[in-house]
């Protein structure tokens, strides 16, 4: 029966790859002479290499090697299961896949206890109201007051919601207090590992593109504009499309630095994609 040893702390952990890595290298530590083909043992697979393939993700670890390794590296039950999050998570085929496993990672408090800040960028980015709040807080007409706040969201935010962005907002520096007791914006970066900001900003996507669809129906011609056009062009033609929209997205955030005066917040949308396959592909 294998010893149960030591283990870097899962919680600390995002990707179970990385996590496996370490172990491997935690035990090699303590004992010069584990070799690759020892550790696939631990896990129960007949692959040699096992550990190179899981690190190169050339290989996925199945529920069998999860429950192996919990058993030789001594995890508790609840940490065994966090184990199976992780592979599930890095595993999933789609969004709103990975995004269920993301959230129940989320549920583990020695998880939000060791890496708080991810928790706190993902929610910024997985709700669409709060970089509207971000926007409105610095109205003086709002006077920075929840409710009246959460009224003048389209569609509207509860009082609660918005007490919720404000202490995000500040958690993650991108707010202040003045000292006449209102709110500035301040520049603060968020920088957050890629797997959450990929799964949270995808998220914020799919939702602020289902709000411009509402629109259509919610504002007249004149409030809103909202435009479309299908256009066949070359790669490079899409490359150059690509780089215009760059060009005008910085334009336009250069030009929003200048409305210090603002009484209204706008969603602004910049959509291209393929609606059909290249020549290449269909050869």
């Amino acid at each position: 029966m294998e010893k149960a040893v030591a283990a870097p702390v899962i919680y600390a952990y995002l990707d179970y790859r990385h996590y496996l890595n370490d172990c491997f290298a935690s035990l090699k530590a303590k004992d010069p002479s584990l070799s690759f083909r020892s550790f696939a043992r631990m896990a129960g697979s007949s692959s040699p290499n096992f550990l190179q393939l899981i690190r190169d993700r050339k290989l996925n670890i199945g529920i069998a090697g999860v429950h192996a390794l919990s058993k030789t590296m001594g995890l508790s039950a609840k940490e065994r299961k966090y184990f199976e999050y992780l592979a599930a998570f890095d595993h999933a085929k789609t969004h709103e896949e990975k995004d269920r496993y993301f959230r129940l990672i989320l549920q583990s408090r020695e998880y939000t206890a060791i890496r708080s800040l991810d928790k706190k960028q993902y929610d910024l980015f997985s709700h669409w109201y709060i970089p509207v709040i971000r926007e409105l807080l610095v109205l003086p007409s709002l006077g920075g007051d929840p409710a009246r706040i959460g009224a003048a969201i389209i569609p509207p935010v509860s009082p609660a919601k918005v007490r919720k962005a404000i202490d995000l907002l500040v958690a993650l520096g991108l707010i202040v207090p003045t000292p006449e007791g209102a709110w500035a914006q301040a520049s603060g970066a968020v920088s957050t590992p890629s797997e959450v900001l990929s799964l949270a900003v995808t998220s914020y996507h799919k939702k602020v593109i289902g709000l411009a669809g509402e629109a259509i129906e919610l504002f007249s011609a004149d409030e809103r504009d909202i435009r479309s056009v299908t256009i066949g062009v070359s790669r490079e033609g899409y490359d150059e499309v690509k780089k215009r929209m760059e060009a005008f997205w910085k334009e336009l955030l250069a030009f929003s630095e200048t409305q210090k005066a603002g009484d209204r917040v706008y969603q602004v949308n910049l959509q291209v994609f393929p609606m059909s396959i290249s020549r290449v592909d269909g050869e």
